[in-house]
């Protein structure tokens, strides 16, 4: 009886699956039970791997058995190569499914056979082979040196059954990036190797997943001040480090790679330095001090866009201060968005290359021409002579080119020499670009000097009245070039820095801290930083005759702290796998560079957490990002080798012999021991676990049946087992006790418990003693347990529970075809019920069929019929059922009510 609600609960799963996801194949009468269409229990059958891979030593592979795990009982055998025993287990829903562990290489057969009540119902074997692993050979992580890619291999090439094995090689977006036992990769980031064999059915089998990590020697990012822009203006490229390195600039579809020197840093002028408009990648390189042999190299991408083109030309100059008769011609070379001239406030959009406009009625003067195309502007000043200026303003420009100082260079010079004398006016000062340098006063003097920075520009002379003389031709002020060298803005330091600025140029050094002290040194000499604060820095040549001036550039220092850190092995589970976590306190570890390092300081890991792939000596290194180097001195930890196995053996005499009890001990490694479980295996199969005897060392054992202690070690994985058959004396009574009763506390209804004839009674409720009569009439759910003692004083306990039975259940045709006499309407209930009543009406009311059983069978149909009223098929549509259950055992009485649905 304790199997009719699983059997009838299965049964209307089934039935309203089947209702609502294929009711076309209900109403067709061609229901197809996936199961066993005769009882509608899933059927048993034997699954597991064809192969398995050893790799470290052993490997767990995973049988199924089917089947019903709440009514079968399951046999297991493995015999191994040897002919051997190699596993032996039954029972019910906890070996349903098996995981067996192998350590030795053969072919073994796997044997499974199910019992169902007392009939065997299936028998099956499969083979498993355990075969040798391919030897992993992928690294944890790989160096990829400049632009020379990277290779990973996942296995040793040299596998004997390579060519059987599936490759799929996926980097860290999911995206395959390959199928071969060898990968070649020029992206730094994460890629993951799956490989496996295909067995019989399709399936994987050994396969292996891994995983690495492709990347630099050393952490930094470049940076740049804007990745598009206009031609003529400064790209800036730097580096969130200070490293010196190697830049090199390729125009991408045109040019090679072009060597930029060497510099903390690069700044581009896009018009004088770069190759035109397009496309452009900077590629940064660097040497590391503890990989010599390997270049970090990154890149970063610019694009550069066209300026407006244009020229002008025919100018005409005005014939006098006030004459309003000067002009010249516009030429647009390109498509222009718009044409300024801001001291006229004109303004004309949408130009196309190759469009004149000519412009007149100009006084004489500097105007300024502006253009803009897709964003970037172009300005250039056009000059308006004037023919007839006021003799006292006429003037002569000299030109002085810039010169150095003792700590940088002095700006170019304007000299105005007034032909007439003394002159009082204005005036103004426009470099040829267009960008207005600046205007001044004239207080009635011969001549006077503009200090301006080198470079190309206009002058003119304007008059009390706002008469303009401009000079009529662009002045050149020569530039005259700072030393060159290199050094980062800001320099962030952890600790001690060797600063060493960036030249090739035979030059001294002078640094000024900001609290004045001053210390020299010549190129290639390293200052030791060690304090924060703002500092400059003085180049100066010490070439006798030297062509360049000095140059001072200021600089900032941050000092950070070093990091704090350290290896912590965050888990580890039973098959030697560990994890290990960088404890950074609470640091960011975006901010940070992680390095976990083999005994050989080989880069083993990059991440804050961490998988060893073997035991032995390791070490990590914590260091900050966008900063110059800690001092190197990563902490070391030992990745210790688990114990996987321990002996343990139990030893245990008879029950009875000079007691009632028999003591069962343990002997094992207990240093390597941190929890022990003790079960009870039944003859029957069925297993206890003896909670109350957990982590003792031996116990007491009054109840006849094997006994098994299981010990763990202290992160939980069992390393060891033993068990011992504990034998009874020579009185064989035991207490008679089923492990299921049932009861009905709707109805006070509970079956009588007889274990039989012995000397004493204990009965226990969930664990509290209830009664010590010979017999228990059950009242209440719960486990229950019994010791009685016989007349040898030995003592048996048994152990059985309760469950509810009277709740009705019943499965009642849904629907019906006329036209399939064999498929008929019915009912199914389970053994509860002790009396059934069918009645069926159609749409008005009126009873069409009715059906009475008193003698009722559980999981029989009964209440057949076939559609027929007075001989005659009863119209297709919707009737309404009605089933009236009675059980007089149990004292209750149920209706249900529902549709039938008939079909042509």
């Amino acid at each position: 009886m304790k199997n009719a609600p699983d059997f009838l609960r299965l049964r209307i799963t089934l039935v309203l699956f089947i209702l609502f996801v294929e009711c076309d194949r209900i109403f067709a009468n061609e229901i197809e039970l996936p199961i066993n269409s005769e009882n509608l229990f899933v059927d048993p059958v034997l699954s597991g791997p064809d192969n398995l891979c050893i790799i470290f030593g052993s490997a767990i592979a995973d049988f199924s058995g089917g089947g019903e795990p709440t009514t079968d009982v399951y046999d297991w055998v493995i015999i191994n190569p040897s002919g051997g025993e190699h596993f032996t287990r039954n029972g019910g829903a906890t070996f349903q499914n098996i995981s067996v562990q192998f350590s030795q290489l053969g072919n073994y057969t796997v044997t499974l056979s199910v019992r169902r009540g007392n009939d065997i119902i299936y028998t099956a074997s499969k083979n498993l082979s355990v075969i040798q692993g391919p030897q992993i050979v992928l690294q944890p992580d790989y160096l990829l040196c400049g632009s020379t890619p990277a290779v990973l291999t996942a296995i040793n090439p040299t596998t004997p059954n390579i060519s059987q094995y599936t490759f799929e090689w996926t980097n860290s977006a999911g995206d395959i990036v390959g199928s071969q036992n060898e990968l070649s990769v020029q992206d730094e980031g994460y890629y993951f190797i799956s490989l496996f064999l295909t067995n019989s059915s399709g399936g994987t089998d050994c396969q292996i997943n891994g995983g690495t990590y492709v990347g630099q020697p050393r952490d930094f990012r470049l940076l740049i001040n804007s990745t598009e822009v206009c031609m003529g203006e400064i790209v800036e490229i730097g580096l969130d480090t200070p490293i010196p390195g190697q830049w090199l600039i390729q125009k991408i579809g045109g040019t090679e790679l072009i060597d930029f020197g060497n510099a903390f840093s690069l700044s581009l002028d896009s018009e004088e330095d770069l190759f035109g408009s397009g496309n452009y990648r900077a590629v940064f390189r660097a040497q590391d001090s503890q990989y010599p042999d390997c270049v970090s190299e990154r890149e970063i991408r610019f694009s550069v866009k066209n300026q407006a083109e244009f020229i002008y030309s025919n100018v005409v100059a005005a014939s006098g201060c006030n004459m309003q008769d000067g002009g010249f011609l516009f030429t647009a070379q390109s498509d222009l968005d718009f044409l300024r001239i801001n001291e006229l406030s004109l303004l004309e959009a949408d130009l196309s290359a190759g469009e004149t406009r000519s412009f007149s009625n100009f006084y004489p003067g500097i105007y300024v021409v502006e253009t803009q195309l897709d964003g970037c502007n172009r300005t250039e000043v056009v000059i308006i002579p004037n023919n007839n200026p006021d003799p006292e303003m006429l003037f002569e420009v000299v030109e002085i080119g810039e010169s150095c100082s003792e700590t940088g260079k002095v700006n170019g010079i304007i000299r105005v020499n007034l032909l007439n004398g003394p002159y009082t006016g204005e005036y103004r000062v426009v470099e040829a670009s267009g960008a207005v340098f600046f205007t001044g006063a004239i207080s009635n003097v011969s001549s006077f000097d503009v200090s301006v920075p080198g470079n190309n520009y206009a002058i003119e002379i304007i008059s009390p009245s706002g008469c303009k003389l401009p000079e009529n031709r662009i002045l050149d002020i020569p530039v005259k070039e700072f030393v060159p060298f290199s050094i980062p803005e800001e320099v962030t330091i952890c600790g001690d820095f060797d600063f060493v600025p960036v030249t090739e140029e035979n030059l001294t050094f002078t640094l000024i801290s900001s609290s004045g002290t001053v210390e020299t040194k010549n190129a290639g000499e390293a200052f030791v930083l060690t304090q924060s604060g703002n500092y400059t820095l003085t180049g100066t040549s010490l070439d006798p005759s030297p062509e360049f001036c000095p140059r001072t550039i200021p600089f900032s220092v941050v000092n950070i702290a070093v990091p704090n850190f350290e290896p912590v092995l965050e888990s580890e589970d039973c098959f030697g796998n560990k994890l290990y976590k960088a404890e950074l306190f609470g640091v960011d570890p975006s901010t940070v560079s992680i390095r976990w390092y083999d005994e050989n300081l080989k880069i083993v890991g990059r991440g804050e957490m961490w998988y060893p792939t073997a035991y032995g000596n390791f070490s990590l290194d914590v260091q900050p990002r966008g900063s110059s180097l800690c001092g190197f001195i990563p902490k070391p930890f030992e990745v210790k080798q688990p114990v996987f196995e321990v002996d343990v053996t139990l030893t245990a005499g008879l029950i009875c012999g000079d007691g009632q009890f028999t003591t069962v001990k343990m002997d094992s490694d207990f240093e390597e021991v941190d929890r022990i479980e003790w079960i009870f295996i039944a003859a029957d199969g069925t297993q206890t676990n003896l909670t109350q005897f957990a982590n003792e060392r031996e116990i007491e054992a009054g109840e006849e049946g094997t006994y098994e202690a299981v010990v763990f070690n202290r992160i939980g994985c069992e390393i060891g087992r033993d068990l011992i058959l504990v034998l009874k004396s020579y009185d064989d009574a035991r207490p008679d006790i089923k492990p299921f009763y049932s009861i009905c506390t709707e109805s006070n209804y509970g079956e009588i418990v007889n274990p039989g004839s012995f000397e004493s009674y204990e009965w226990f409720l969930n664990g509290e003693f209830i009664s010590d009569e010979p017999t228990l009439n059950l009242r209440r759910e719960g486990n229950y347990t019994l010791l009685v003692t016989n007349a040898d004083g030995c003592i048996f306990e048994s152990s059985f529970s309760t469950f509810e039975d009277c709740t009705f259940q019943a499965i009642l045709t849904t629907g019906m075809s006329l036209s399939d006499v064999n498929k008929l309407f019915e009912v199914y209930v389970n053994d509860a019920v002790e009396k059934a009543q069918i009645w069926i009406h159609n749409r008005n009311g009126e009873l069409i069929h009715f059906c009475e059983n008193s003698a009722i069978q559980s999981r029989v149909a009964f209440c057949q019929w076939d559609g027929l009223v007075r001989g005659k098929e009863i119209p297709v549509g919707s009737y309404t059922v009605t089933l009236r259950i009675i059980s007089t055992r149990f004292g209750l009485e149920q209706k249900f009510i529902q549709n039938l649905v008939v079909f042509d």
